[in-house]
């Protein structure tokens, strides 16, 4: 490099990722989903794309009111769908053209589909961040590697930078595909399962019962789940703001074999605190007398504090008959096994990943943060979509962060020398790490983080800041 040659700087991050073209012949529209004056939505492209993600999930054919009643829920939320459409005058000219036009479900069916709308996360910091939710992504399986996924997800990920979003999150159904495009796993669940039984390993708690659970109607509940969750959610790590089929399904009013109908088998209990004030909610159904064990399973549990999720347990298994309680969507460190008299009256029996961040803003997403330790540090991230690559500086105080982008540091006419980063991550990564669902230390291990220098004594440094003392929870599916 001579004394003439020009000093590039990198762009400010974030940046716009290149979008990923489509294959010839196929074209992507987005739309918004607008209700009419008596709460219908007529357009033709909402009901095809509603029908091509229940395709694209196995789900079954959905009657029109299910449609409808799906589409007000859209509608609700403020989504925003954009779908992959073949072009008929391309695929008149294919061989296989014919046939589509024939026998497919018409050239207003989508072969891909993207839905997005904008909700809070909770990083841990005192401030709620905007998110932008990613949910029914679809390609149909006989369009594939035409670039349908890839130009669905930079395009939206470049309208979500444009418009100033830190992140984008999603639930997934596939765990190896949204790496590549710069999510991390970033919180988990438990299935278990809790023996009601008084015998063997059978249910019994170290505290006395505090407050009085009431059984109540789980249609009149709205009100109030919509309060105990927004307590939940501001004192929740990893937690994400509910979205309006959320509400259907916690209130009766959605069954999940057909959105059309009541779901008439759903039971609801509240957990009064000593105060009078509702401290926790579940809302629960009886498997049937042909289950053995008889088995309840809760739909939905949220609560304020431990001693609300404590008590509705209590209540739960001390109901009549009953020899088991199952929940799908259990915290990982839950405050239940340790308050069992004995452990194994609470079993493990699976559990997955939930919520999927991917960072697109470094300095507000870190900023938003809980951290565990005061330090500094520089950070380079590296994103194969260069939305967030770049250095970063850290600087931890009394549990918060202040975070700046870095530039090269010139040290002399012509050249430049960078200060060596403290940790390199990738943009995968950094999503795994923000919520604090894994430590340092462990990501470390994997090969997933790179220090600067390979001592404990940095690696510790490091890790007291970015290691948290509780794991995250999502309680919400979307």
């Amino acid at each position: 490099m001579t004394s003439e040659t020009p000093v590039q700087t990198p762009a400010a991050a974030p940046r716009p990722p290149a979008v990923a073209p489509l294959a010839e012949g196929l074209r992507a529209e987005t739309f918004p989903v607008v209700a009419d004056a008596d709460g219908k939505v007529s357009d033709p492209r909402v009901v095809a794309f509603t029908r091509g993600v229940g395709q694209g999930f196995y789900e079954r054919w959905s009657s029109q009111e299910e449609t409808d009643r799906w589409v007000g829920a859209l509608t609700a939320d403020g989504q925003r769908l954009t779908a992959v459409y073949v072009d008929p005058g391309f695929s008149g000219l294919e061989p296989w053209g014919e046939t589509l036009e024939r026998l497919g479900h018409g050239p207003e069916h989508p072969v891909g589909t993207f839905a997005e709308w904008d909700k809070t996360i909770n990083a841990g910091g005192p401030d709620l961040l905007p998110a932008r939710l990613i949910s029914a992504v679809t390609v149909n399986p006989g369009f594939r590697r035409r670039g349908i996924l890839a130009h669905l997800m930079t395009s939206r990920l470049a309208a979500a930078v444009d418009e100033d979003m830190p992140l984008a999150a999603l639930t997934v159904s596939e765990g190896g595909i949204y790496g590549r495009f710069g999510y991390g796993a970033a919180t988990r669940e438990q299935r278990i399962q809790v023996n009601a039984t008084p015998a063997g390993d059978g249910f019994a708690l170290r505290t006395p019962p505090t407050g009085t659970v009431l059984t109540v109607d789980p249609t009149r509940l709205g009100e109030t789940l919509e309060e105990v969750f927004a307590a939940q959610h501001v004192g929740t790590r990893g937690s994400v703001d509910r979205h309006e089929a959320t509400r259907k399904f916690g209130t009766a009013r959605w069954s999940p074999d057909d959105v059309s109908s009541w779901n008439r088998a759903a039971r609801a209990v509240v957990h009064v605190r000593e105060d009078g004030e509702v401290g926790g909610c579940a809302v629960f159904s009886f498997d049937g007398w042909d289950t053995d064990p008889p088995t309840l399973r809760v739909i939905d549990m949220i609560a304020v504090d431990a001693a609300s999720r404590i008590e509705l347990w209590r209540h739960l298994t001390s109901m009549d008959l009953i020899q088991r309680v199952v929940h799908r969507q259990a915290p990982v460190e839950d405050p239940l096994a340790q308050a069992l008299v004995n452990p194994r009256a609470r079993e493990v029996t699976g559990g997955q990943d939930v919520l999927w961040i991917r960072v697109l803003d470094v300095v507000r997403c870190l900023q938003a943060r809980e951290w565990a330790a005061d330090g500094q540090m520089r950070l380079r991230v590296e994103d194969r979509l260069g939305i967030i690559d770049g250095d970063y500086r850290v600087s931890v105080r009394a549990g918060l962060a202040q975070v700046e982008q870095l530039e090269p540091v010139r040290t002399g006419p012509g050249s430049v020398q960078e200060e060596a980063p403290a940790l390199r991550v990738d943009a995968e990564t950094l999503g795994t790490l923000l919520l604090g669902d894994v430590s340092l230390r462990t990501l470390h291990a994997a090969g997933r983080v790179t220090l600067e220098s390979a001592g404990e004594a940095d690696l510790r440094r490091l890790a007291a800041s970015w290691d948290l003392p509780t794991a995250p929870h999502c309680a919400t599916h979307f």
